[in-house]
């Protein structure tokens, strides 16, 4: 009895220890960190349609794109905030982000789950969207974005 009580000790303070390992081996940096909450931020304003939230995140040279629609125009940054009013999300779920930073330029994938209509017309379903950031005057701005819509809900 007390041989699997010790073993069960040593087996726990194990687990604990090499997930504190884990955590500390893989720290997000300051600059990871706030692309990340740039990344929820963005999201935020997109869900309450809110362009005064949205504008300042934006490069002056912002361009957005399907990965998959032929038919879909990419829209610039003024195009993107007058179709905010027409993108209506009831529920959304950010399940994952990844940053990698090089110098002055972030790149970020973030998977999302979301209930949306655009325009009138269902676009709710899974996605995964690719962001290049750059860094201008010590502030992380969105260039460009990418989405790729994963699976339809």
């Amino acid at each position: 009895m007390n041989r699997y009580l010790i073993f069960s000790v040593l087996l726990l303070f194990g687990v604990l220890y090499l997930s504190a390992y884990h955590a500390s081996a893989h720290p997000w940096t300051p600059s990871e960190k706030r692309v990340v909450n740039l990344e929820r931020q963005y999201y935020k304003a997109l869900e309450a349609q809110d362009q005064g939230l949205m504008a300042p995140i934006l490069h002056e040279n912002f361009l957005i794109s399907s990965m998959q629609s032929a038919s879909f125009k990419d829209l610039d940054k003024e195009e993107f905030l007058s179709t905010m009013p027409d993108q209506i999300i009831t529920w959304q779920e950010i399940e994952h982000v990844k940053v990698d930073i090089k110098g002055n330029v972030a790149k970020s994938v973030v998977n999302i789950s979301m209930m949306k209509t655009y325009g009138g017309k269902d676009h709710s379903g899974d996605y995964e969207v690719y962001s290049v950031w750059v860094r201008k005057d010590g502030e992380w701005l969105l260039l460009n974005r990418r989405i790729k819509l994963l699976s339809e809900a």
